[in-house]
């Protein structure tokens, strides 16, 4: 197909789709992909195992149940992430205490040793993306996007 452009436009060039959310998170999907398979690369990491370990990370003794709806993975593949983690000797799993069914996720040294690398390449790359926008502007930006996450969310129950 001839006069194909395979470079997504300027930001001013898509008009009215500026302000369509699903449009616009789409192409920032798309535009970051590449950033975080540099990211997993530069660390040897597979997809998804960043968000997992982060989550994990910011919430010790998670299940995996509750793992699983906080990154919008279906349990199998949490449950093929975490086996694949835990035999790296990132995670330990064991039993919880509230709730003898279900597992309490946490990561070992190692995997706090890794957490503390992800974050060197995710907070050098949100600088980066947010080089030129105001400290006020980007609290707005992410205090935005939560209400907007908080909105489907609630949204899911109807």
């Amino acid at each position: 197909m001839t006069g194909h452009n395979t470079r997504p436009p300027k930001g001013d060039d898509f008009g009215i789709l500026s302000r369509d959310l699903p449009f616009m998170a789409r192409t920032l999907q798309s535009l970051l992909r590449p950033e975080g398979h540099a990211i997993r690369q530069a660390l040897d990491l597979e997809a998804g195992v960043i968000g997992v370990l982060s989550v994990i990370w910011l919430n010790p003794g998670i299940s995996q149940n509750d793992l699983a709806t906080s990154v919008v993975l279906k349990k199998s593949a949490v449950t093929a992430v975490v086996k694949h983690l835990e035999e790296r000797g990132l995670v330990a799993r064991e039993r919880s205490q509230q709730d003898r069914r279900q597992n309490a996720l946490t990561l070992t040294a190692d995997g706090h040793t890794l957490i503390a690398k992800i974050r060197e390449h995710t907070e050098a790359l949100n600088d980066r993306l947010f080089e030129n926008v105001s400290a006020a502007e980007r609290e707005t930006f992410f205090a935005v996007m939560d209400k907007v996450v908080q909105n489907l969310l609630t949204g899911s129950d109807r």
